[in-house]
C-alpha cells in the first residue's frame, strides 16, 4: 500500500469552508469517513474548537458543504445536505452527502477516475490549509492523478504535493487529533506554548494559571485530563 499527501491552501473569499477555517485558528477538522462511487459522494467530518468558530464552520458546510471536495466552479448546482450528527460546546460531527454533476471535478471523483476503486481517504483542516492523505494500492498512476488534481484547481488555490510514503501517513491522519473539551485543549496548548513540558519546566502550573486568569486547581484538572485523553489514544492507536 502507498500513501499519497498534498496540500490545498485557499486564498480569502475562495471557499466559504476554507474562510470559516481561516478566520478560526484554533478550529481543527478531520474526516472520520468518505465515500465515493462515480455519481455520488459522502463523508463524515469531525469539528473541534471552540462554540461560535464551530457554529460558522458548519453553517459554511450546510451552505456549500460539497465545495470542500469540488475544485469545480461553486455554482456547479450539486444537490447537497449536511446534517449534524453531534453537537456541544467543543465538537461538531458533519455528515456531508452530494450528488454529482457533469461540472463537479471532487478530488475523490478525480480518484476514483484515475486510481479505480479501493482508495481510501483522510483529510485534516486547520486555517486556509487543507490535507489530503489517500491511501492506495499502488502509485502506478500516482502522476496521472497529481496532474489532474493539478489542473482542476482554479484561481485563488494552490496544490502542494507533500509526499508518498508508506501506509502510515495515511493512518496517523485517520486517526486525526483527539476531541478534547477545547478548555482542556486550550490549556494544553498554552503549557505547550509556555515550556511546560520542556526538561527542566520553564514554567510552573501556578505560574501558567496566574497568566490565563484560571485557578490553579482548574488548570491542573484540565491538564490531567487532556494527558489521560492523549494517552489513551496513543495507546489504542498502538495496540
Amino acid at each position: 500500500m502507498r500513501a499519497f499527501s498534498f496540500a490545498l491552501e485557499y486564498d480569502a473569499g475562495t471557499d466559504p469552508v476554507a474562510d470559516a477555517f481561516r478566520g478560526a485558528p484554533d478550529l481543527y477538522g478531520h474526516s472520520l469517513a468518505c465515500t465515493v462511487t462515480p455519481e455520488n459522494c459522502w463523508r463524515v467530518d469531525r469539528l473541534t474548537g471552540p462554540t461560535d468558530p464551530l457554529e460558522r464552520a458548519a453553517d459554511a458546510y450546510a451552505e456549500s458543504g460539497h465545495a470542500a471536495d469540488c475544485l469545480g466552479p461553486a455554482d456547479c448546482a450539486a444537490d447537497h445536505r449536511t446534517e449534524v450528527l453531534q453537537r456541544d460546546p467543543s465538537t461538531r460531527i458533519l455528515f456531508t452527502s452530494w450528488e454529482r454533476t457533469d461540472a463537479c471535478r471532487s478530488i475523490p471523483h478525480l480518484a476514483l477516475d484515475h486510481l479505480g476503486p479501493g482508495v481510501l481517504f483522510a483529510t485534516e483542516r486547520h486555517g486556509p490549509r487543507y490535507e489530503w492523505h489517500v491511501l492506495l494500492p499502488s502509485d502506478d498512476e500516482l502522476g496521472s492523478l497529481s496532474d489532474a488534481i493539478r489542473a482542476a484547481t482554479g484561481t485563488g488555490v494552490r496544490f502542494a504535493l507533500r509526499q508518498v510514503t508508506d501506509e502510515s501517513a495515511w493512518l496517523s491522519a485517520y486517526s486525526g487529533r483527539p476531541a478534547l473539551p477545547y478548555a482542556h485543549y486550550e490549556a494544553m496548548a498554552a503549557a505547550v506554548e509556555r515550556g511546560y513540558y520542556e526538561t527542566p519546566r520553564a514554567i510552573t502550573v501556578s505560574e501558567l494559571a496566574d497568566e490565563l486568569d484560571v485557578p490553579r486547581s482548574t488548570l491542573s484538572y484540565r491538564l490531567r485530563r487532556a494527558e489521560a485523553e492523549l494517552a489513551r489514544s496513543f495507546v489504542g492507536n498502538e495496540s
